[in-house]
């Protein structure tokens, strides 16, 4: 049972969280500029000192970066596959499937990448199934004890793996690892999305897991993986299926991840794809039965 002011406090920490997203504190106090200092003051990584640290882990698992892909610019996919290769944790495999693109440059990319890294599998699909089905179908190539999402289009930094790797050895237990992140306009990095600790109630009013997120792969194909139907928030209600079965959720307070901005990304507009919108509306209408029999926020 949801009280109603428990509802309150939801609603506030959802609105600070949005808030928090658009209007940095700290660029309002310190300028524009502000998150390029950030950057420079925080991300000062040694490839030698990380891969001498790597070889010190106990626990070195494979990670399966599951990529679904369909008509991506081609620069954007090599900058994101190119963003895998770059890692410092090298104990990995990119399982990607392609949903019947239609541009010709999309299998050029990828058979290329695939002659050049033994750990790259891809499957190309017979017919376009959407986000959902295309996603499933990366995963199951997927073989490593720990899948991360990636986007086609977007960008991970070369410390992504080595800190979530870094984090499963301090938290063994862990099943779903989640960073923090910013957004890629025209090349350049805004908008830091710094995230908060594991929040159950306030994840059922908005998904502020997002990316980069990193699942035990036993459970998430335990669960069916992703959901036809709920293309446009597909992410929202798989981490709202995974966490009903499990409580051991990390936040990794780093910025992981890139997430590009471009006309046809929802990080930009979700209004120019309605069904998102519709999506995000069944996707709680369904978290809320299960989880509250019908007491709905």
């Amino acid at each position: 049972m949801i009280s109603f002011l428990q509802q309150c406090k939801i609603y506030i920490k959802k609105m600070f969280l949005l808030f928090g997203i658009k209007f940095n504190y700290r660029m309002i106090f310190f300028g524009e500029r502000w998150y390029s200092h950030w950057i420079k003051e925080n991300e000062n990584y040694s490839p030698t000192d990380v891969k001498s640290e790597i070889g010190s882990f106990t626990m070195k698992p494979l990670i399966s970066i599951i990529i679904p892909v369909y008509n991506v610019n081609k620069i954007y996919l090599e900058e994101c596959i190119n963003s895998v290769l770059n890692q410092y944790y090298e104990d990995w495999e990119l399982c990607i499937a392609d949903d019947n693109s239609t541009y010709p440059h999309i299998k050029e990319v990828l058979e290329f990448y695939r002659a050049k890294d033994k750990r790259i599998k891809i499957i190309y699909r017979e017919e376009n199934g959407h986000i959902s089905q295309c996603t499933n179908s990366a995963l199951e190539l997927a073989t490593g004890e720990y899948t991360a999402l990636l986007d086609n289009d977007d960008v991970l930094p070369p410390f992504a793996l080595y800190e979530i790797v870094k984090t499963i050895n301090s938290f063994p237990n862990a099943d779903l690892i989640y960073s923090n992140e910013d957004k890629l306009l025209e090349g350049k990095r805004v908008f830091p999305f710094f995230k908060k600790k594991w929040d159950n109630q306030l994840i059922m009013a908005i998904n502020y897991v997002c990316h980069l997120a990193v699942f035990r792969t036993a459970i998430l194909k335990k669960i069916g993986g992703f959901r036809k139907g709920f293309e446009g928030a597909q992410d929202w209600d798989l981490v709202l299926r995974f966490t009903e079965v499990t409580s051991n959720i990390i936040h990794v307070p780093k910025i992981l991840y890139h997430w590009r901005m471009s006309d046809s990304s929802t990080s930009v507009n979700q209004d120019r794809k309605p069904y998102v919108q519709q999506a995000q509306k069944k996707t709680k209408e369904e978290a809320k039965k299960r989880r509250y029999k019908g007491d709905f926020l």
